[in-house]
């Protein structure tokens, strides 16, 4: 909010017009009248003074301290708005971004013992009474090895060196002087996409849906308390179902002889009762036992999509797995037994891959039902459709034929085995999740099948490990399966089956520049540096891999990159997320927490050399993806869903700003589009809510990448007048 004008203390208050001194009597006339119209009129002043301050206040918590006022005051009339509650000076809006003289990375990074490099250039303008920002940056900057990130003087080709990957370039000392650091919001580095497209599965039954006349926020309370009026974890029919978080892969080769000629893509998602479709209001007035039934149910979702994303008739399904599996938890109080499904096709083989106590793993095969599209029917494949889901004596290595419970009135679905577990390492080994997974051809055997990897996380530590997954050890029932964190004792049997592993994880080096620091800065730097940094600093993946050509790399401006690393001619690149936890916000200074509103959702793309052990070479400032249309068929694909409204009632909100994005944007995949490789397909939850897919094309991933510094991230005052 702009700062009161220099007039403000005369305020334009109404003053009475006196009637004509003939009408007024000596004692009306007199010094008392006079002295009450003044008290009165600064009475007046004092309340709405008062009132400027609260204003002010309330949109600022702390103005910026008085040894930083001259530095204020020495940036004049450019700086509009005091945003924040970095106390580093007021910050201009500008295009989306706040300017900054802080260079970019400075206020996030740490000296040797842990202290914020922020705190010490705090110190050394109360310690120099006079010193500006560049002054006590510069100092700084060069007196602390770790803080050098902050030295005006330097700070422009540390970052834009080509050994960071950068174009290279320097700038005069007068130029770094009336150079400023672009500080973005999350809603405006968003890429670029095309073909939004909102996700909905026929199959789940229209009197399963929350109806329109229970949208809104006076009906939504009783309606569910209606529908919950006895919670029980064992009624599947009297509730109302939420289909979100999609997997996308392309259609394997091998499949398509028995599916539609149509098809291109499989899709998985997360179907249940859970959802934060409506404010965190709804959540604070159902009582947990409502709240633990809708979440204890969880069903997978799975369909066939053409090449515009469309479902295909009668290919969609929805499975209770968990129940047929016999894993559901006998206490209905807890997270259910599998949450959340990804699909990857590897080695011409469709994989799923879902989070339970830990990863678990299988291969998935889709069939069109009744013989359609089977070429031959004594085939080891069509045999293996044949295999029974109630045969008594199944060996336990056989396939599964999984029953429908909605929908798929032409498809059927078999797990080839049972699910084999992803065992991680230390804290992972017991509890891990969002693995993604990807492929790459054998290093040592050029024709034998690719090698298969887990990408177990992506920040600060990058840690992959090959797997086998066709392979498991079977332990027995000690206290790695007992005392596993979650621990589900249906499913201790597939806990059991350890997938075999190819030697131990490999962990990227993250102390090259190009990891440590971003490509562009967010502006929740200024308003929470040092500790007061409310993200997660471990971040998961949440969607890997394609592939960036060198071409694709070198024209976005990253030549620097592949010159540093020899032999380099890709990366492949990921969606990566963090979010901000209750642990992180209640470390904040209590008046600060109610700037921070936890479970909020930013993403990042981030990149990594293709070869073990697989550097984290670049990653990108935080951006949100935003809500569907519920309305506007030309503007979204795919089946318009009515309950892309209720995603509004989230928006993402910090420090008294609101985004335009919902609170959760939860990336879950992102693969090649079929038949272009220029394109890739990213598909999102929203609010645990709906599900979306759009289209982007690379080179705007290499451009938040590598982008422009003149375009992301440097910016001076003849920008910002």
């Amino acid at each position: 909010m702009p700062a009161p004008s220099s007039t403000t203390s005369k305020l334009d208050v109404p003053h009475a017009s006196p009637p004509p001194s003939s009408q007024l009597s000596q004692k009306q006339r007199g010094p008392s009248s006079s002295v009450l119209l003044r008290i009165i009129t600064v009475a007046i002043a004092f309340v709405l003074a008062f009132h400027w301050y609260l204003v002010l206040h309330h949109v600022n918590y702390h103005a910026p301290t008085s040894l930083l006022q001259h530095e204020i005051e020495r940036m004049g009339s450019f700086l509009e708005s005091s945003s924040g509650i970095g106390g580093l000076g007021k910050m201009r809006r500008k295009k989306g971004y706040v300017l900054s003289p802080v260079c970019g990375g400075c206020y996030r990074a740490f000296d040797g013992d842990g202290t914020p490099c922020y705190d010490l250039i705090q110190q050394y303008m109360t310690q120099h009474n006079g010193a500006s920002l560049h002054d006590a940056s510069r100092s700084v900057g060069g007196d602390v090895k770790e803080c050098g990130i902050c030295n005006p003087d330097t700070c422009y080709e540390r970052y834009h060196s080509k050994n960071g990957g950068g174009k290279g370039g320097s700038l005069s000392l007068e130029q770094h002087r009336t150079r400023y650091w672009r500080y973005w919001r999350f809603d405006r580095t968003a890429p670029k996409f095309s073909n939004p497209t909102s996700l909905v599965l026929p199959s789940i039954p229209e009197h399963m849906r929350v109806p329109p006349s229970a949208f809104p926020d006076d009906e939504i309370e009783s309606y569910i308390r209606k529908v919950y009026a006895h919670p029980d974890p064992e009624n599947t029919t009297n509730v109302f179902l939420n289909e979100y978080n999609p997997g996308l892969a392309a259609i394997p080769e091998s499949q398509k002889p028995y599916l539609p000629w149509n098809a291109k893509y499989a899709l998985s998602m997360r179907v249940t009762p859970h959802n934060l479709c409506w404010g965190p209001w709804l959540t604070d007035a159902l009582s947990e036992d409502i709240k633990q039934t809708m979440h204890s149910l969880n069903y997978l979702g799975l369909a066939l999509l053409d090449e515009n994303y469309k479902t295909i008739p009668g290919y969609d399904v929805v499975i209770d797995i968990d129940k047929q599996l016999d894993a559901r938890r006998d206490n209905f109080m807890g997270e259910p037994a599998f949450v959340d499904y990804r699909l990857f096709t590897m080695n011409d083989e469709l994989y799923l891959n879902v989070n339970a106590d830990t990863v678990i793993l299988t291969r998935l095969d889709f069939h069109s039902k009744g013989g359609l599209f089977m070429e031959d029917e004594d085939s080891e494949f069509a045999r293996m459709w044949n295999a029974s889901p109630r045969r008594k004596h199944r060996a336990e290595d056989d396939p599964l034929r999984l029953t429908n419970l909605y929908g798929g009135d032409l498809l059927e679905v078999t797990l080839q085995h049972p699910f084999n577990t992803v065992w991680g390492e230390g804290r992972d080994a017991i509890y891990g999740k969002n693995y993604a997974l990807f492929s790459l051809p054998n290093a040592t055997h050029p024709d034998a099948p690719d090698s298969i990897y887990a990408e177990m996380s992506v920040y600060p530590e990058h840690r992959v490990q090959q797997l086998l997954p066709e392979e498991y050890e079977k332990l027995p029932k000690d206290h790695r399966i007992k005392w596993r964190q979650r621990r589900n004792f249906k499913i201790d049997g597939i806990m059991q089956r350890r997938m075999a592993k190819v030697g131990n994880a490999t962990v990227s080096d993250s102390t090259r520049f190009g990891a440590r620091v971003p490509s562009f800065f967010n502006a929740d730097e200024v308003w929470f540096p040092g500790v007061k940094n409310p993200f997660k600093e471990f971040t998961h993946g949440g969607a890997c891999c394609v592939s960036l050509s060198a071409a694709q790399i070198k024209s976005a401006g990253g030549g620097g990159l592949i010159e540093l690393n020899l032999g380099l001619d890709s990366l492949l690149v990921g969606v990566g997320h963090t979010l901000v936890k209750w642990a992180k916000k209640k470390s904040l200074p209590p008046s600060e927490r109610m700037l921070v509103p936890d479970t909020n959702y930013v993403s990042f793309f981030y990149a990594f050399d293709p070869r073990p052990p697989f550097n984290l070479l670049v990653r990108s400032g935080y951006f949100c993806l935003g809500h569907a249309s519920s309305t506007d068929s030309a503007q979204e694909g795919g089946t318009l869903n009515p309950r892309s409204i209720l995603t509004q009632n989230r928006p993402l909100r910090q420090n008294n700003e609101t985004f335009a994005c919902p609170q959760i944007h939860y990336v879950e995949t992102i693969i090649e589009k079929v038949g272009d490789p220029e394109r890739v397909v990213i598909g999102y939850g929203i609010n645990d809510c709906t599900a979306r897919l759009v289209e982007v094309e690379k080179g705007e991933i290499a451009r938040l990448l590598f982008p422009d510094p003149t375009d992301m991230a440097i910016s001076s005052f003849s920008d910002s007048s």
